[in-house]
């Protein structure tokens, strides 16, 4: 639906596909969408930062409530073990996998800390008299950086894949400190889904209004800024006049950067999983499990709805994301003006699911947190699960360094008439 007239409109460009649209500004509830390759601009919410403030405050508050005791303890032949969310990143680096465990102990606990602490000193830093802009500028900017990586929500889905192999082995109580984890991940979920950061910018440029960029007539160069969104008048290199970030028209060295990602992924991918990501022992047995093998157990137990999900998330996924990785870089390297609009849902498609899976290495996190009895019941991780959270970390790091703005660059030379007139026009509901 076009927009109405009645309202001002901004430019805005999309991060997909590049092209540069109006859409309204400031009108509550509309969300804009891309005229061209259908993504998602953003939804405009209330500029009242109230909302957002709340459930920043409440997912501080649950942050601390999981941090300071345990959340889950176990009881198998007599003997009682407790583990807290840093139990497992512990446990990982004494067994010898310290780059698994800093990497789970930064999902779980330094990023969302990170993350909160952002949004708090933004959220209420602007409500000051006389805001330090500059600073709340300065640490704002990392918002989107940042969250990806706070996994709360994935962690959650981990333990309960291990708490089903744990209840099969032992007694099994849930702490407080588990519910506050489950209060954190609605709360920042809540957080997210409630905060206008354009809202959040506006409040913050509190320096000369800019001049408005005539949307009909848009000579010189215009770059959108990827952080704060605001189309600039300016030069590849110079400094985004509302948040200072260095601007880009495209993502420098996208494809070489995207290609040794992919492939250091896929050399990963094969040894992840045909080696053991864990070895279980109970009663002096010991029995290595990979990927595949724990999955079967699930299916075996009767519990097909987490086994498919572990089946997805852990093999289908990954596998998913490098081949369509590969598939987006060809059409950026030979560009031939096809199935464009598939292969930019499909990037935001793997752009979204990567992080779920994680969900093995989380889970082996808190069995060798818990399962500590030594030849009665123990558990290690194994050398699988270091190569499949290479794997995992490797393909996030290659969907964010690739830029599916260079499929349609390429294709504005090879077949303009395969997709829309690259023309100023918005679309939004």
């Amino acid at each position: 639906m076009a927009s109405d007239v009645s309202h001002p409109v901004a430019l805005r460009d999309c991060p997909y596909c590049g092209l540069i649209s109006t859409v309204p500004h400031n009108v509550r509830g509309v969300a804009a969408s891309c005229p061209q390759c259908t993504s998602g601009l953003g939804r405009i919410w209330h500029p009242d930062m109230r909302i957002p403030r709340g459930w920043a405050l409440a997912a501080g508050l649950f942050y601390v409530f999981a941090l300071v005791g345990p959340f889950v303890q176990i009881s198998i032949y007599g003997r009682l073990q407790l583990a807290d969310i840093a139990t497992g990143p512990l446990q990982l680096s004494v067994q010898g996998f310290d780059l698994v465990g800093l990497l789970v102990l930064a999902v779980t606990i330094i990023f969302p800390g990170i993350k909160l602490g952002i949004l708090l000193l933004t959220l209420f830093g602007i409500r000051l008299q006389h805001p330090p802009t500059r600073f709340l500028k300065a640490i704002f900017r990392w918002y989107p950086v940042i969250g990806p990586w706070a996994m709360v929500d994935v962690y959650l889905l981990g333990f309960l894949v291990a708490y089903t192999r744990l209840t099969a082995m032992a007694t099994v109580h849930l702490d407080l400190s588990l519910f506050a984890l489950v209060g954190l991940m609605i709360s920042m979920a809540a957080l997210d889904g409630s905060l206008d950061t354009g809202a959040v910018w506006n409040a913050l440029d509190t320096g000369p209004t800019p001049r408005p960029i005539d949307a009909g007539h848009c000579g010189g160069h215009l770059i959108g800024c990827h952080c704060c969104f605001l189309i600039n008048r300016a030069e590849p290199g110079m400094a985004c006049t509302r948040c200072d970030t260095v601007l880009r028209d495209r993502k420098p060295d996208s494809i070489a950067r995207s290609w040794a990602f992919v492939i250091a992924a896929m050399a990963l991918y094969v040894p992840a999983n045909l080696f053991p990501v864990m070895l279980i022992t109970q009663l002096a047995r010991t029995t290595p499990f990979t990927i595949m093998g724990g999955i079967v157990e699930l299916f075996a137990a009767g519990l097909w709805p987490l086994g498919l999900l572990v089946l997805l998330a852990s093999i289908a996924i990954p596998l998913i994301k490098l081949l369509s990785m590969a598939c987006m870089l060809i059409e950026a390297q030979r560009p031939s003006g096809r199935h464009l609009l598939g292969l930019t849902r499909t990037y935001r498609f793997v752009d979204f699911i990567g992080r779920w899976s994680m969900i093995d290495v989380f889970m082996i996190s808190i069995l060798v947190a818990l399962l500590r009895f030594g030849q009665f019941a123990n558990v290690r991780a194994s050398t699988g699960a270091a190569c499949f959270a290479g794997v995992v970390v490797l393909t996030m790091f290659a969907v964010e360094a690739f830029d599916p703005r260079l499929m349609w660059d390429g294709a504005d030379h090879t077949a303009p008439a395969s997709k829309p007139d690259r023309t100023l026009i918005a679309e939004s509901s």
